[in-house]
C-alpha cells in the first residue's frame, strides 16, 4: 500500500532528543497510517543535513528498538550505502529527513540525483517526511543558518510551490521582511513543535505534538507589508 496521494510532512518536531535514549514523537505514528503500510512499515532515515553521522543513525536505532517499525538508512558519504539508490528508497514506506544543513543537504543530494529520486517517491506514495532542514527542502525555499547568520535560500527541490520557515518564533520578523520585499513568494511557517501536512501541493493540516506550538501563512498585502494568519492546528496524541 502507498499514501492515498502523494504525501510531505514538513515539520519543526520529530524525535524528543531530552530523553536517553532519544524517544520517537507522535509525528511518526500520523506519517506511517498515511503511508498505509502492508506489514511493519518501513522507515527509512535520510541524515545527510548531519553529515551522515553515525552517532546520528546509533540514536535513531536505539530510539526505534522498541518501536513497531523497520527502520533502515542512507548515507552518501562516503559513498551510497545503497547499490541502487532509487529501488531502496521506493521501497520505503516513509522517508525521514534529519536536522542539519539545508544548503548541505541540496547540494549532496543534487550530486547523486536523490532531488529526482525523491521526487519519484512522492509521486509513487512515499511518504516524505522531516524535520528542520527536512522540512526546508521540499520547498521552493526559505531561511536557513547554514551559513551561520540565517539567510534566504531560494531553490529548494520545488516540491511545494511555497517558502517555509521552521524555528518560527525566532525568525518572524525577518521572513515577514523577504515575504514583504518579495525575496520568498508567500509560505508556511511552524513554531518547535508543530507541522505540515500536504497532500500534493494542498496543505490538508497543520498538526503538533506539544501546547501553543503554532502554524501560519504568510503572504505580501497590497500595501507591501507581510500579512500573517494563524492556521488551526491539531494536537496529535502519543501512542
Amino acid at each position: 500500500m502507498t499514501a492515498k496521494a502523494p504525501t510531505i510532512l514538513a515539520t519543526s518536531m520529530g524525535l524528543n532528543r531530552a530523553r536517553e535514549p532519544w524517544q520517537p514523537g507522535p509525528v511518526f505514528d500520523y506519517a506511517v497510517e498515511l503511508a498505509r503500510p502492508t506489514g511493519t512499515p518501513k522507515l527509512c532515515l535520510l541524515a545527510t543535513a548531519g553529515g551522515d553521522q553515525r552517532e546520528i543513525f546509533k540514536q535513531f536505532e536505539a530510539a526505534f528498538a522498541d518501536h513497531p517499525t523497520q527502520l533502515t538508512h542512507l548515507s552518501l558519504f562516503d559513498k551510497p550505502s545503497a547499490s541502487d539508490v532509487a529501488r531502496f528508497l521506493h521501497e520505503q514506506d516513509v522517508i525521514w529527513v534529519d536536522r542539519g544543513s539545508l544548503v548541505n543537504l541540496l547540494a549532496v543530494w543534487r550530486a547523486h540525483e536523490l532531488d529526482k529520486i525523491l521526487r519519484g517517491c512522492w509521486q509513487a506514495g512515499v511518504v516524505l517526511a522531516g524535520e528542520s532542514a527536512g522540512s526546508l527542502c521540499w520547498f521552493t525555499g526559505g531561511t536557513t543558518d547554514s551559513f551561520g547568520p540565517v539567510e534566504a535560500v531560494p531553490d529548494g527541490l520545488g516540491l511545494l510551490p511555497y517558502s517555509n520557515a521552521v524555528h518560527f518564533a525566532d525568525r518572524r520578523e525577518q521572513f515577514h521582511q523577504l515575504i514583504a520585499d518579495e525575496t520568498l513568494p508567500a509560505g508556511y511557517v511552524t513554531d518547535a513543535g508543530a507541522g505540515l501536512h500536504f497532500e500534493g501541493t494542498e496543505l490538508v493540516a497543520a498538526i503538533s505534538d506539544r501546547k501553543n506550538a503554532g502554524a501560519y501563512w504568510v503572504e505580501r498585502s497590497s500595501d507591501g507589508t507581510a500579512r500573517e494568519t494563524a492556521l488551526e492546528v491539531r494536537r496529535l496524541k502519543r501512542s
